[in-house]
């Protein structure tokens, strides 16, 4: 951003006037790890009790997400780049809420093929990350395969109504 230039008034008749120029601070890029802070409500040992706003969360973690896929290193590398996030959390009540936040749940199945498993074995906030992630990718194939099975079973309702011999 160019800074501005403010015109003053001449000091004198005839004199010119002179310009101040004010510097106006860069706009930094938002932070999604402070996004995620303010989302979450959690307990001394910095596991999550509630997700306080999930549009904010949501947000947030599909920006991590983002930035863990754009990272030059291996499945390793970001794998524990995702494991900061320290998503412990006390249940998983919020989850079904979560998987609802529009594009959160694409952008967690389009990371999870980038990482590396192994790594979880021994990072306990990355392990934390995949059964998060894993979950919410889970409840959204369940929500999918029980809206694929009612629509099957209302055409097939609706096949039955039209064969119904005329007597």
């Amino acid at each position: 951003m160019a800074p501005k230039t403010v015109p003053t008034a001449p000091h004198k008749a005839g004199s010119k006037a002179v310009r101040v120029v004010i510097a106006t601070p860069l706009a930094s890029p938002p932070d999604p790890f402070l996004y995620l802070k303010q989302s979450l409500k959690r307990d001394k040992n910095q596991v999550i009790l509630a997700v306080l706003q999930r549009p904010l969360f949501a947000s947030a973690m599909i920006s991590i997400c983002r930035t863990a896929r754009a990272f030059p290193g291996s499945g390793g590398d970001r794998a524990r780049f995702l494991g900061t996030t320290q998503l412990r959390f006390a249940d998983q009540a919020d989850f079904e809420h979560l998987v609802d936040q529009q594009g959160l749940v694409d952008a967690l199945t389009t990371t999870l093929p980038t990482l590396d498993r192994r790594v979880a074995e021994d990072a306990p906030d990355v392990k934390a990350f995949f059964s998060f992630a894993d979950a919410l990718v889970q409840i959204e194939t369940n929500r999918r395969e029980l809206q694929r099975k009612h629509e099957l079973k209302k055409r097939h309702r609706q096949q039955e109504d039209t064969n119904i011999p005329m007597t």
